[in-house]
């Protein structure tokens, strides 16, 4: 008989966390760990318990490159995407998300400098900061002008994608699909407005959200918090 090798103290806690994790009965969960601590580990194992097939279960992360790595890594367990590419697909499979762009709308990185250059041109004054109006998700906006603007180029931009799927889904002009189960990863990188479309799917589906506050790199460059 082979025994087996001692745990240690590391090893021991890292299962009886994600023991914990897994048993857990709530809905909605928050883990928060840094970098090494496991998170892939036990997103695997809860896919791997979830019952359903994986094109009901998602991942939402914040950029292509740990998009890429997650794929990898679950092996085909669940649909991952960044959240961008998530509410892009919204806007193209549902019309109350898409108001008057057109089905075959294009995604057009550069857009929002177009259309600050627009409201310099038709109003004689500096453009306000319609990015920063969105990712803040502010009361006092713009945002208006720019989303009309974006219906006349029939076309989106990278912020303003969310932004509509938000928009939509938080006033229920649209109703966010269910599914087995959603997991969050990164959420520290995630701003207000990002945050908001997390929280519409979290209404329907039981949902992990994963993140690690120490490092929060995105607070200047996008308004994460």
């Amino acid at each position: 008989m082979v025994e087996e090798e001692p745990q240690s103290a590391e090893e021991a806690e890292f299962r009886a966390a994600i023991g914990a994790i897994l048993s857990s009965p709530s809905d909605k969960k928050l883990v928060i760990g840094g970098p090494g601590t496991g998170k892939t580990a036990l997103f695997r194992q809860l896919l791997e318990v979830v019952p359903g097939e994986p094109d009901q279960r998602i991942v939402l992360t914040f950029i292509n490159n740990l998009k890429n790595d997650l794929e990898s890594d679950l092996g085909g367990l669940a649909q991952v995407f960044t959240l961008h590419s998530y509410c892009l697909g919204l806007l193209h499979h549902d019309p109350a998300l898409r108001g008057l762009l057109s089905p075959d709308f294009r995604c057009c990185p550069g857009l929002a400098s177009l259309i600050a250059e627009d409201w310099e041109l038709i109003t004689q004054s500096n453009a306000p900061q319609f990015v920063s109006e969105m990712r803040a998700l502010s009361e006092e906006n713009q945002i208006p002008f720019y989303l009309a603007r974006g219906e006349y180029y029939d076309a989106v931009d990278f912020d303003d994608t969310v932004y509509r799927a938000y928009e939509g889904l938080s006033s229920g002009r649209a109703t966010p699909k269910s599914y087995d189960l959603v997991l969050i990863d990164e959420y520290q990188d995630f701003n207000a407005l990002e945050a908001g479309v997390i929280d519409a799917l979290a209404e329907r589906s039981p949902i992990l959200i994963a993140g690690d506050d120490d490092q929060a790199l995105y607070s200047q460059l996008r308004g994460a918090s």
